[in-house]
């Protein structure tokens, strides 16, 4: 025998969503005195990420104690005239960050130990001292030994070049060329650009090689042909890999002063093969860097940006909104800021989101902005759906309108009492004996 049962079918639509929403400026120091770049990386080995500045003067290589949040006095590293670039490195694998930086002026290219895991460093170690207006250098493992290598961009030596830690502990071979028929190069990255295992070089430069790659032949630091991956419009400040469509290989992403421009370049085959400039932005005034880091803690890869003012300027974000590379209209961080020349992320409270750190120029400031993102809830939807027969016997039909799925159907007597809750989407339930 069958029972008549009088029903309501409760229906919960709900869908999460991860918003970024960045804090006030938190200053980390206003004298860093022209401060150019910068990056971080935990100096003392305590678990928190430090901040660490390039100075065009003054104590030009500085770092700066990460507190949980608030941060120390500077610390100097080394005063290396006219210093324009630093970055962070494992040089000698001893488990702690090294040092490498830059001088224009001095045409050197150089790095400094980390004595004591503790941010107390070496003396200047030198690896060129002949470098024709060097402009950048970074560590990597281009010959597949284990260790950091050093590569450097020579602006008006026209050259991308590599050095070899021969011992895996900072003693560093002659000059390697890779390419010394680029104009003005001023920025190099590396990343595995063709899928085949071993790093690749990606830089900046004049003429018809605005954005380009070169291949790492043999996994062992031998390269091969450069490759274009832009050739038109002005000249682009900086070229950075990601993956901007989520399709596993590394895209490229550029900043154009002169352009007012922040783009991306689909590898197409994930072999190094790219595809038209996607344009992000076209509008923003001087745009001088670009980085890439999840923002919003959605899974794919978003888009921070500065827009340089001598007395203003901007640091902004782009959403990606679909994790493919279409992203949202900019988004502002922060105005407060005078020529700022460097961005970057990192998780600077240790609460598992990506925050931005900022440097500008002309007011000697370098500051963080605490990533805010919330698990958002959107509003439930009153959706349109018929239910029959009710009362029911036998067989509940459930039809909702188009574009509505059904997450959740609870199934409650006439007396309120739950009869059974049944997850994902159903549009044919048994109540037959």
């Amino acid at each position: 025998m069958h029972k008549i049962i009088y029903i309501t079918i409760l229906l919960i639509l709900c869908s999460h969503s991860s918003i970024a929403q960045f804090g006030p400026q938190q200053i980390i120091t206003q004298t860093a005195n022209g401060t150019q770049i910068i990056c971080a990386a935990d100096i003392d080995g305590d678990g928190f990420k430090d901040v660490l500045s390039a100075n065009k003067f003054g104590s030009n290589l500085t770092w700066y104690k990460n507190l949980n949040g608030n941060f120390g006095s500077e610390n100097t590293i080394a005063i290396l005239d006219q210093t324009t670039w630093i970055s962070s490195a494992d040089i000698d694998n001893d488990g702690d960050i090294d040092v490498l930086a830059v001088s224009s002026p001095q045409n050197r290219v150089a790095w400094y130990e980390n004595l004591d895991g503790n941010g107390t460093f070496s003396s200047l170690r030198n690896i060129d001292g002949g470098v024709d207006g060097a402009s950048c250098v970074i560590g990597a493992d281009l010959d597949n030994d284990g260790d950091l290598d050093a590569i450097s961009a020579d602006d008006f030596g026209n050259t991308i070049a590599w050095y070899e830690n021969l011992n895996g502990q900072g003693n560093f071979s002659s000059k390697k060329i890779i390419d010394n028929t680029i104009g003005s190069p001023r920025f190099v990255m590396t990343a595995d650009i063709d899928g085949d295992g071993d790093m690749d070089v990606l830089g900046n430069g004049t003429g018809t090689s605005k954005a380009y790659w070169i291949e790492n032949m043999n996994g062992l630091g031998s390269f091969g042909t450069r490759h274009t991956i832009n050739n038109a419009g002005a000249y682009l400040n900086v070229v950075i890999p990601a993956d901007a469509d989520g399709d596993g290989d590394m895209d490229a992403f550029s900043a154009s002063p002169f352009d007012k421009e922040v783009a991306w370049y689909e590898n197409l085959d994930g072999f190094g093969n790219f595809g038209p400039k996607n344009t992000i932005i076209n509008t923003l005034v001087n745009a001088w860097t670009v980085y890439t880091a999840d923002l919003d803690n959605d899974g794919d890869i978003d888009v921070l940006a500065t827009s340089v003012e001598t007395f203003g300027g901007e640091i902004v974000w782009f959403e990606n909104l679909d994790g493919q590379g279409n992203y949202s209209a900019k988004k502002i961080i922060s105005t407060e800021v005078q020529s700022p020349r460097s961005v970057i992320a990192a998780d600077i409270d240790n609460d598992g989101d990506m925050d931005v750190i900022a440097s500008s120029q002309n007011d000697d400031k370098i500051a963080w902005y605490e990533n805010m993102t919330i698990i958002g809830i959107e509003e439930n939807e009153i959706a349109s759906f018929t239910i029959y027969p009710n009362p029911v016997k036998d067989f509940l039909n459930i039809e909702s309108s188009a574009g509505v799925t059904i997450k959740t159907t609870i199934l409650y007597d006439a007396l309120g009492r739950e009869l059974f809750k049944k997850e994902n989407e159903a549009s044919h339930l048994s109540f037959g004996n």
